[in-house]
């Protein structure tokens, strides 16, 4: 037996698990970062500020040529008399002379001129200006969001720069001293070879004080007056590698009057945040962008400087984990492009449509029930450049891509975004619930030992692992959750009430089916003993009998006395007390037939006890959390790997009725489960599926697969068929017998021969002296008889509208029964030329008149055979026939089996359905 701790114990360990795995780091991370890299870090970033707020619009220009004509009055912000000619650099870390060596800035103009291009694909100019002005930037850009907080999602593709550049060609020593660069470098991190992939870009806007506006007097106004602070979380995948998806952190500035937004990444060998105005499209998001980051960057430096801590790390690292091995890594720059509302209504003046956009955004931040309608998606286009990788993504779509390719990114805002989950986190509550009504419905139906012996363990088992892993989902999720925490509960509760009722029923499978699993057991004991005993010896001896012989003790010991033996007044004598008798000389104590000796070690037939529930509980524990870190590990494999893994647990989940089909072929057993069970719980576990394998907008962004879907649906469809194949056909449908063991035929096909043999084939008890319905004695056997005999056989022998006299009667009585008579007779030939006769007999459960077919003597094999064609079947369903050779109602006695396995007439043991 399993000690009584082992539960508790069990519970700590997963505890412990839990705990480690999913508490909050607390470390300080000033004792992770040595103080002198921690002050050489705030000496830089003051540094670069400070030559961000020195520098003008034109002091970098690192792909300016040696000579050149004067550049346009747009071009740079300096006096005529103060532009310098050829390449020009700016003392910020990975923007200065010496860095610039290895970057490939010679892309520089390429990029800003891409810029230019998906701005004025998004808002086409009126005006035939030329495409390298600063026109695009005065005009307002009517009819997008001003708050680009959102998620977007689209594909990308990749294009080479100008030049090549190799990690080989950079001296990361020279361009970052401070920092510790590990040994060896390969290639870079978050180098994109492929040609194609997918993006995903989180977008987080704050309105509260990163933002700037600049105001003018007189008719002097620029077009990107107003910037706002922005950062973004950008997850590439790439189709062509084998490695899984990178994540970028990046931080930039968004002006929403152009709905123009630019982003760099920054760590130890690229200061990019405090260069990012010099990338800019132009001179006018230099102005505003520079003063931002002023204020922004100026305000996280002098916090950093009062705080104890300093700087562990970079504020604005482009790396979501924090790390201090600084491992080289491709940088980037994003510039994202909005595109307008997609509107059904029109707007007469950009001013009606800038206030519907401001109402219809301060309703999704502030609900108060107002009319929206339809809420547009949020839409834009990408191009990113990575200046020391030297290569460019772009977003597919028109104009360069038709729209079946891509529509660039696409997806929504995050408070509709919000609304959705809280949406889909309710439906899926409702799906629990309604999965937790069929599941009770179903225990009413299989509330008796019986019915819940027909049961697959296997199949409640992975019901209940799902929804365990749901609630232990679900769980994680309410920890974090804080707009969608009352859905999420809501979720939570309905798995926990669904685990626990599945957990329940369970149990009580377990407990009815262990007598089964000891007959299986003893059988497998006495199949092993059996084969141990029989094994053939290469070389058998024979063995002489020989006489018997006595032991003398040797001549120079005396003879020990025995000693007396003690038995307790109880007469119990423990094994303790036994072994000491043995030692002592006392080996005449008689032990009971059933004991082993003492110090002996139980034999290895001995029966083992009962496996308590309690331990497979345990073990859908411990399966349940190597489930979750082998899907946490899977989050960092190969999109293609992710795929063929969520596939094939979606398959082997939907696969829960397998188990209940080869436990019905088994058994023999035509019907565990309603049909209502059956197909809801199969329709509502597959509506998961559903949403996230069809729906291109789920919460997840999941990637649709329409293909794996129709696999699943066909595959639980072809489950539901095999079932009902067994419900109506036999469950050993389709299946050899030599598979599996013989299963009593409470539907055989009855025939007159061997009347007394007891066989399969012959006729139940009550059956085999009738005829059609007559007894062939001079009394009728039943009452029930005699009724369908007066129907059968009734001529009626009124004539006329008088009142028949006795002695009329009698004669018409007589005459009646002659009649009948004439009629048996003839009846009983059609039946011989038919071979079939239809006998009757009373059921005892509902006392009521069952008749049932009969293949006589002579009949044709071909006849036989008809009898288990698919209507033969039908007509046999109506009757059932014991191993007792007694007959009944198939209704009747299936009822009467839902709560005992006895025949009703004889009490004998029956075999389950």
């Amino acid at each position: 037996m399993p000690s009584q701790n082992s539960d508790f114990r069990a519970l700590l360990i997963v505890l412990i698990l839990l705990w480690v795995f999913f508490s909050p780091d607390s470390s300080d991370p000033a004792s992770l970062t040595p103080p002198e890299l921690s002050h050489k870090r705030q000496a830089r970033f003051q540094g670069a500020l400070d030559v961000l707020n020195t520098t003008r619009w034109g002091d970098f220009a690192p792909d300016a040529p040696l000579s050149s004509s004067p550049a346009p009055p747009a071009e740079t912000d300096r006096p005529a008399g103060d532009q310098e000619q050829g390449p020009r650099f700016i003392n910020i870390t990975g923007f200065s002379q010496l860095d610039g060596q290895g970057y490939a800035w010679e892309d520089l103009g390429r990029f800003r001129n891409r810029c230019h291009e998906w701005s004025r694909n998004a808002f086409p100019s009126t005006t035939a200006s030329r495409l390298y002005d600063d026109s695009w930037e005065r005009n307002i850009g009517s009819g997008t969001w001003k708050n680009a907080t959102g998620t977007l999602h689209g594909t990308w593709v990749r294009r080479p720069g100008t030049v090549a550049r190799q990690a080989a060609g950079y001296n990361l020593s020279t361009i970052a001293p401070g920092a510790t660069w590990p040994s060896g470098l390969g290639e870079w991190g978050r180098n994109i070879t492929g040609g194609h992939g997918k993006i995903e870009l989180r977008i987080d806007e704050d309105e509260g004080d990163g933002v700037y506006e600049e105001k003018f007097d007189g008719n002097t106004s620029r077009g990107a007056s107003l910037a706002r602070e922005i950062q973004a979380v950008a997850t590439i995948q790439d189709d062509a590698s084998e490695a899984s998806s990178l994540s970028l952190l990046l931080h930039g500035v968004h002006w929403p009057r152009q709905g123009a937004i630019l982003l760099t990444t920054s760590s130890e060998k690229f200061d990019g945040i405090f260069g990012l105005p010099h990338l800019a499209p132009g001179p006018d998001f230099f102005h505003t962008g520079q003063h931002l980051l002023h204020q922004t960057l100026g305000k996280i430096i002098q916090a950093r400087e009062k705080s104890k801590y300093g700087f562990p790390g970079n504020p604005w690292g482009s790396r979501m984990e924090e790390d201090d091995g600084y491992p080289a890594q491709c940088e980037y720059v994003m510039y994202i492009q909005l595109h307008p509302l997609e509107l059904t209504r029109r707007y007469d003046s950009l001013q009606l449509l800038e206030s519907y956009i401001e109402e219809l955004e301060r309703e999704l931040r502030h609900p108060t029930g107002a009319p929206v309608g339809s809420i547009p998606d949020l839409r834009a286009s990408m191009v990113a450049w990575s200046p020391d990788c030297s290569f460019f993504l772009e977003s597919k779509g028109p104009p360069e891509f038709p729209s079946v390719d891509g529509e660039h990114l696409v997806g929504m805002k995050e408070d509709m975004f919000t609304y959705t989950a809280k949406e889909w986190l309710i439906a899926f509550a409702a799906v629990l619930l309604g999965q937790i009504w069929l599941f009770k419905a179903q225990m009413k139906q299989s509330s008796t030992p019986s019915t819940t012996g027909r049961v697959s363990f296997c199949t409640v088992g992975t019901m209940l692992f799902a929804d365990g892993m749901i609630f232990v989902t679900a769980c994680a999720w309410s920890l974090n959750a804080t707009i969608t925490l009352l859905p999420c509960l809501l979720v939570t509760f309905a798995a926990f009430i669904s685990m626990f009722i599945e957990g329940a029923y369970l149990s009580e499978v377990w407990k009815i089916q262990e007598p089964e699993r000891r007959i299986r057991q003893r059988e497998r004991e006495q199949a092993g003993a059996a084969s141990t005993a029989t094994l053939p010896s290469t070389q058998p001896s024979i063995t002489q009998p020989q006489p018997p012989t006595t032991q003398t003790a040797p001549p120079g010991a005396p003879a020990q006395p025995r000693q007396p033996i003690i038995v307790p007044s109880d007469g119990d004598i423990d094994e303790a007390e036994q072994l000491a008798n043995l030692l002592s000389g006392a080996s005449a104590l008689p032990l009971p037939a059933t004991a082993r000796t003492p110090g002996q070690p139980p034999a290895a037939n001995a029966s083992r006890p009962p496996t308590p529930f309690s331990t497979i509980a345990g073990r859908f524990v411990l399966s349940g959390l190597f489930l979750l870190f082998l899907s946490a590990v899977a989050t960092s494999w190969p999109s293609h790997l992710r795929s063929i893994y969520v596939n094939t647990l979606s398959f082997l989940y939907l696969s829960l009725w397998v188990p209940q089909i080869i436990r019905n072929t088994q058994r023999n057993s035509r019907q565990a489960f309603t049909w209502r069970f059956m197909i809801g719980q199969s329709a509502l576990r597959l509506l998961p599926f559903a949403y996230f394998f069809l729906r291109e907008d789920n919460v997840l962004l999941a990637d649709p697969d329409p293909y794996a879907f129709l696999v699943l649906v066909g595959w639980t469809w072809i489950q539901l068929w095999v079932m009902c194949a067994q419900s109506v056909l036999g469950p050993r449908i389709g299946v050899p017998r030599g598979w599996v063991r013989e299963a009593w035929d409470y539907h055989p096909v009855l025939r007159d021969d061997d009347l007394e043999g007891g066989k399969v084939g012959s006729l139940p008890i009550g059956l085999a002296r009738t005829g059609t319905g007559l007894s062939t004695t001079g009394s009728v056997a039943s009452p029930v008889e005699e009724r369908g005999m007066e129907r059968a056989w009734s001529v009626p022998s009124l004539t006329g509208t008088g009142t028949a006299s006795t002695a009329e009667a009698g004669e018409s009585s007589v005459s009646g029964g002659g009649a009948r008579n004439r009629e048996r007779e003839k009846e009983k030939e059609r039946e011989k030329q038919k071979g079939v006769t239809m006998r009757s007999v009373d059921c005892a459960i509902c006392r009521e008149l069952l008749e049932v077919p009969v293949f006589n003597n002579k009949a044709s094999s071909e006849s036989a055979a008809s009898g288990m064609g698919i209507t033969g079947v039908f007509v046999r369903k109506a009757y059932m026939v014991t191993p007792c050779r007694h007959v009944f109602h198939t209704d009747c006695l299936e009822g009467w089996m839902k709560y005992r396995l006895q025949c009703p007439i004889c009490r004998e043991e029956l075999p389950p359905l």
